[in-house]
């Protein structure tokens, strides 16, 4: 599943590095992209939970992994990302939500996965963040 999660994330029509649509990081506000980094952070750790509660079935797990990606890291900070850091960065952290939806199954490896992953979004966005400053001026 998350191969073909991977291959959805890597493009589709207008989306990605060939996209004809440029995201001007200095439209943003202050302080967003680290936002959106915390919330993919408690989305995560919710997944982990999920998971280590034993009260919901490992594809919904799965489901709800998949949903944190769609509905909070897809939309604007992938692209983001894909833009102003490059298509590895991107890449990268696509294969390490992949990773973490394989793993959530693995209580020994779940928390740390999910940390891993939570922590280079969190350094996209602060790159993300400097960048956006240095272009408004700040």
């Amino acid at each position: 599943m998350w191969f073909l999660l991977l291959i959805a994330a890597c493009g589709g029509p207008g989306e990605g590095a060939g996209s004809d649509e440029v995201l001007g990081l200095e439209a943003f506000s202050p302080g967003m992209w680290e936002q959106r980094a915390l919330t993919i952070r408690a989305g995560l750790n919710e997944a982990v939970t999920m998971a280590e509660s034993g009260e919901v079935e490992r594809e919904e797990t799965r489901d709800f992994i998949h949903s944190v990606y769609t509905g909070s890291f897809e939309p604007e900070l992938e692209k983001a990302i894909r833009q102003h850091l490059g298509a590895r960065v991107a890449l990268e952290l696509e294969l390490a939500f992949g990773h973490l939806m394989k793993a959530i199954t693995n209580r020994r490896t779940r928390q740390d996965s999910a940390d891993a992953l939570s922590e280079k979004i969190a350094q996209a966005a602060g790159i993300l963040e400097s960048k956006a400053a240095s272009l408004r001026g700040e």
